[in-house]
């Protein structure tokens, strides 16, 4: 039970700092060339770059803070479920907090290392949301709802098709995620299928918290 009320504060704070930190750099935010920030066509990681990111610093700690919750969280429900697949799952998703902390410490203004261990985080990400998915569909006590496949597997999606678009267009990664490389679109595919991997693993998050949480009510 002590588990799982810290996996459920983790899942609760890890999403709510993240969101807070973007929203807090997002609103305030301007480029180097006076554009204001949008989803459409600018990425994640722009928010905590130093020196042009007004509230660059705040984002960062947010980000910092937020993959540490997620490692609790990551770590909490692998316990909860308690199986082979699920402590791996946990093992590999503390791996991806940990590189969502470590993309706070080293901002783009440090382009290779920053690109580094941001695909850490994203393919440790994607194996994290796949073991986890596969460990609750295939968990013979039933611990958790099958249904959470639903978030699971969109996540997948988001992780996988985020890291396929650049080698489906021939495109670098480290060119591709360099946004002085390229005349900035008004849409652009790329930094949408990023925020839609942020977005989706909040809530694949939010999901199993709420499960996590009402598998407590009855014992209240």
């Amino acid at each position: 039970m002590k588990w799982q009320r810290f996996t459920i504060a983790c899942g609760i704070l890890g999403p709510l700092i993240m969101i807070v930190g973007s929203l807090v750099a997002a609103l305030p935010y301007e480029s180097k060339k006076g554009e204001s920030y949008s989803p459409l066509n600018h990425f994640i990681s722009e928010l905590g770059e130093l020196g042009v990111s007004h509230n660059a610093h705040v984002f960062n700690l947010c980000l910092i803070a937020g993959g540490l919750m997620l490692v609790g969280f990551m770590l909490g429900l692998g316990v909860f479920l308690a199986t082979k697949l699920g402590y791996l799952a946990g093992a590999v998703g503390i791996w991806s907090g940990l590189s969502c902390s470590a993309v706070g410490m080293v901002p783009m203004n440090n382009l290779p290392v920053h690109m580094r261990v941001a695909d850490s985080f994203f393919y440790s990400g994607l194996a994290t949301t796949l073991l986890f998915t596969l460990a609750i569909v295939t968990d013979r006590g039933g611990k958790l709802s099958k249904w959470l496949a639903l978030p699971g597997s969109l996540t997948a999606i988001c992780f996988s098709a985020f890291l396929a678009l650049p080698h489906i267009r021939g495109i670098p990664r480290a060119t591709a995620l360099d946004p002085s490389k390229f005349v900035r679109p008004t849409v652009w595919v790329l930094p949408l299928l990023e925020w839609s991997v942020f977005a989706s693993i909040m809530i694949w998050v939010a999901a199993v918290t709420l499960a996590l949480a009402l598998k407590r009510k009855p014992q209240l």
